[in-house]
């Protein structure tokens, strides 16, 4: 039995001892692995220095398989593996954002040969040896996108790749190549602030689970966000696309802000859906902007925005407060087949073409008043369940809240009388055709009474001279907006924007004046009397 014993303990003992050693040389193993891991990461980063761009490439490849061996790691817990790794994405995205002076001549250097025009003029083999540097550099920088875009995406769609988890700033970069990175999924957030993308840049189909950040940037090709979904902030505001500009399609979570904007292709919104605040203020769309089909659950603010083109946001509902005043539609505004639930806010805006708000519900208050429509402005098949201002604006054109012969077609103000006539601030509506609609729905609401010229009570037509100055106003207008077009120089664009801005304020203050309500007071024994003219 002592024999026996004793034996047992020796064996204790040398299980002890192995396991004892073993955790010794496996520590030691892991000493060994980071610092063979920590020695490559080094040179590889000296290699990111070097003017050779084969060797740079090399040390990109280099980091990129320490991240993935880091992450593959069996030893070490997950968030450890995870700051391993963001050290060596910290470096990468460094890469990205870190200047190169030749980009700067990209305009020049994207082409065949040099132009007649630019700094390469009678300089071709600077050009091309200047060319062939810009593009060596543009492949070591497209690899390091290509690699971590390979691994932002899971192997079904809408799922998370091995490298999802890691933060990514990429902010102030000039990207000099074009950017593909659909299908992405970001767990974490990304900033792509203060960017430039020459060429296209494509982030379509990709989920953004953390904050989105691409605010003050510039897109000079084709920009593309459709079909995404952001489950936290997305930031796009103070940026300028000079190609087309597609985010439909997309879902929005958090608050979404596209605010000081401009579009200078065609902009494409249609079919979001935003569940948090939707911030498209004092933005200016030079091609058609469409924003059909979209879901607003949050407030939705449009205001201070020029619409050049088409403005296209029919079928459409907002659930929260709609607001849209001051702004300026030159082309077609299309509003029709919309739900608004909240206040819906049009005033002191502009319609140079036609104004369609036709087919539409509106259950909270809806503002159109202060406004100016030169064109057609149709407001037929609509329901009003709240109050309803068109005061103090000008009608140029024809004006429907219903067809004739079409019954069916006429809208309905089922809480009050819409107001065109300001009592409180005796302000009028002026119209310029003969040829409107004022028939609304009696049996199911409330009407639209008119005076003996037909037109709804206390407004007036527009004067022969009142019609002249308004078509002069607005040729004035549309003249220096086809200079502000044509120029080509920042001071003159700036001074003839300042113009253009000046223009829209004296229109207004003129459509102030004239819709006022001239009130003299007479005394008849000892009251006094307002007379109206």
């Amino acid at each position: 039995m002592l024999t026996l014993g004793e034996t047992r303990r020796k064996n204790n003992i040398d299980k002890r001892k192995n396991k004892q050693e073993k955790e010794k040389n496996d520590k030691d193993h892991r000493r060994q692995v980071r610092a063979e891991r920590r020695e490559r990461y080094t040179k590889a980063v000296e290699q990111l220095g070097d003017e050779k761009a084969p060797i740079r490439m090399g040390g990109v490849y280099t980091l990129v398989g320490l991240v993935d061996e880091w992450l593959e790691e069996k030893n070490l817990d997950y968030s450890e593996k995870l700051k391993e790794g963001q050290v060596i994405v910290n470096n990468l995205c460094a890469y990205i954002r870190s200047p190169f002076t030749l980009a700067s001549h990209y305009d020049e250097l994207y082409k065949t040969s040099p132009t007649s025009k630019g700094i390469y003029k009678g300089k071709k083999e600077k050009f091309y040896a200047d060319k062939a540097t810009l593009d060596s550099e543009a492949d070591v920088r497209l690899s390091i996108i290509k690699e971590i875009h390979d691994r932002l995406q899971g192997s079904d769609k809408n799922r998370p790749g091995v490298w999802s988890d890691f933060e990514y700033d990429f902010s102030g970069s000039t990207f000099f190549y074009p950017i593909d990175l659909t299908k992405s999924y970001y767990k974490k957030p990304v900033n792509f602030t203060d960017s430039t993308y020459k060429g296209q840049a494509n982030f379509s189909d990709s989920t953004y689970k953390g904050q989105a950040n691409f605010s003050d940037s510039t897109y000079k090709g084709q920009a593309n966000f459709s079909d995404s979904t952001y489950k936290g902030q997305a930031n796009f505001s103070d940026s300028t696309y000079k190609g087309q500009a597609n985010f439909s399609d997309s879902t929005y979570k958090g608050q979404a802000n596209f605010s000081d904007s401009t579009y200078k292709g065609q902009a494409n919104f249609s079919r979001c859906t935003y569940k948090g605040g939707a911030y498209f203020a004092r933005c200016t769309y030079k091609g058609g902007a469409y924003f059909a089909r979209c879901t607003y659950k949050g407030t939705a603010d449009f205001v201070l925005s020029i619409y050049k083109g088409t403005a296209d946001f029919s079928d459409s509902t907002y659930k929260g407060g709609a607001y849209f005043a001051l702004s300026i539609y030159k082309g077609t505004a299309d509003f029709s087949d919309s739900t608004y639930k909240g206040t819906a806010d049009f005033a002191l805006s502009t319609y140079k073409g036609t104004a369609d708000f036709s087919d539409s519900t509106y259950k909270g208050g809806a503002d159109f008043a202060l406004s100016i429509y030169k064109g057609q402005a149709d407001f037929s098949d609509s329901t009003y369940q709240s109050w309803t201002y068109f005061s103090e604006s000008i009608f140029y054109n024809d004006i429907y809240f219903g067809q004739d012969g079409d019954n069916s077609s006429f809208s309905r103000f089922t809480d009050c009388t819409p107001q065109f006539y300001d009592e409180t601030n005796h302000k009028y509506t002026l119209f310029g055709s003969l040829d409107n609609n004022f028939t609304v729905e009696n049996g199911r609401g409330y009407p639209i009474y008119r005076n003996l010229e037909g037109l709804p009570l206390g407004c007036k037509f527009l004067t022969s001279e009142w019609r002249e100055s308004l078509e002069d106003k607005f040729q004035e207008i549309e003249e220096t907006n086809n200079k502000l077009l044509e120029a080509k120089y920042p001071k003159e664009k700036a001074k003839l924007s300042k113009k253009l801005r000046a223009l829209n304020e004296e229109l207004h203050e003129w459509r102030d004046a004239i819709t006022t309500v001239i009130v003299e007071s007479c005394i008849i024994s000892d009251q006094i009397i307002p007379r109206e003219f």
